[in-house]
């Protein structure tokens, strides 16, 4: 009963939030794409999906994206005549998935209110909903229970203030909670939570980031690169915050009285970020370049700005030490696991708890170092630059360690489409 209260209240505020949408615009946070598919209006015809089964995966911002693009192809390894679509909600993980455009449909997700999901539906006929994470929707949810379209969460988390705050309205969660037909958890905790709340079906797998697959480097770059990072002790910071480049450019300067081969890589977690970091490296009057500016390259900076997408993968072949970014703010960090393609030893803060159970994992296998402060990430810094066999030993720690999981994780995985009847 809530839930069709909440789908009509939804249905209600359609016009003040297409125009909270168009504000948006106005200021750079939407596309006329974005915007017009989010709302179910779509330039092309459904003809590349018609006499398929469909699945719909929606995984709404970076992180999600790319777990929603490894199970894509998952499914359709498996099921060859299945035609997937795959939605996200940002920009920046909208062009991520783009490239996949010729192998599944790419669109911008539809909104959670009743009348544009209704539509979504009639439009696209899913006979499955994935939805990745901790995306809770209630008009998407109530819409397809009534439409018999089998939901499930996949590498679903939750984490302790959420699920506190699901349990403060638990007159309206346990009706909502119960909609969901299965959650694939990757970790005991959110088992827990998500049982507790409703779901009355909930498989343990692991995080299904460890599916990921060696990513392709250009050869082109690399070649450069390598050429100009020569005999250089490349430190790449990645995924960062607000707040956490302040105090990376402290550490810089203090490591590089010691370290005088330093390169750091500083690669934000938004990229229109760049112009304020850009302004704190001015005002600590530390020569920098700028990826996407060949004219900005000097010989003598010390600090490479990465504001392109798509090249965590480069960098991470480079350098001597991969720092995750949004463990030193409380952001819960980043996922570390791309990194164990490289050879690359793993640092991160104390806020990681978005990736505990990976976490965890690190510490006990010893293939990554938590360092709880600037000091501590400065010491650790300077240590491995000091042993090579400690680097060597850490990142092949961390190679070993994902490969195992990586290999646990695609069976289990492939044994929960199998019965799923896609």
């Amino acid at each position: 009963m809530l839930i069709l209260f909440y789908r009509i209240l939804s249905n209600l505020l359609l016009i003040p939030i297409f125009l909270f949408f168009l504000t948006r615009f106005l200021l750079g946070k939407e596309t006329l794409k974005s915007i017009l598919q989010k709302f179910t209006i779509y330039k092309s015809s459904k003809l590349n999906v018609l006499n398929k089964k469909v699945v719909w995966v929606n995984a709404v911002s970076i992180g999600e994206a790319k777990v929603g693009m490894l199970v894509a192809e998952l499914l359709k390894e498996k099921y060859k005549t299945l035609h997937v679509i795959l939605s996200t909600s940002t920009i920046t993980s909208f062009k991520i998935l783009e490239k996949y455009q010729k192998k599944f449909t790419i669109i911008y997700a539809p909104i959670d209110i009743s009348i544009i999901i209704q539509r979504f539906i009639k439009i696209w006929e899913p006979s499955l909903a994935l939805f990745v994470e901790s995306e809770i929707w209630p008009s998407t949810f109530s819409i397809l229970k009534r439409n018999s379209i089998k939901l499930k969460i996949i590498n679903a988390r939750l984490s302790k203030q959420s699920y506190l705050n699901w349990k403060k309205v638990n007159f309206f969660s346990s009706e909502l909670f119960g909609l969901i037909d299965q959650c694939i958890v990757q970790d005991k905790n959110s088992e827990t939570r998500f049982k507790d709340l409703g779901v009355k079906k909930i498989t343990k797998i692991s995080n299904l980031k460890y599916l990921q697959k060696e990513p392709k480097i250009n050869k082109n770059d690399l070649k450069e690169f390598s050429s100009r990072f020569k005999n250089k002790f490349v430190v790449t910071m990645f995924s960062t915050h607000e707040g956490e480049e302040t105090f990376f450019i402290e550490s810089f300067k203090k490591l590089r009285k010691k370290i005088n081969n330093l390169i750091f890589v500083i690669i934000p977690r938004h990229i229109e970020r760049t112009e304020r970091i850009q302004s704190l490296l001015k005002k600590k009057e530390i020569k920098y370049s700028i990826r996407s500016n060949k004219n900005s390259y000097l010989k003598d900076s010390n600090i490479l700005l990465v504001d392109t997408f798509g090249e965590l993968s480069l960098f991470f072949k480079l350098s001597k030490i991969a720092v995750v970014g949004g463990s030193f703010v409380k952001k819960g960090g980043q996922n570390p696991i791309e990194v164990s393609f490289f050879k690359c030893p793993v640092l991160f803060g104390p806020y990681m708890y978005n990736f505990s159970e990976i976490i965890d994992e690190m510490k006990k296998n010893n293939a990554g170092i938590m360092v709880l402060d600037q000091k501590e990430l400065e010491e650790k810094i300077l240590y491995l630059n000091n042993n090579a066999s400690e680097r060597i030993k850490l990142a092949n720690n961390f190679t070993k360690l994902c490969g195992k999981r990586r290999k646990r994780t695609n069976q289990l995985i492939k044994n929960v489409f199998e019965s799923s009847n896609v």
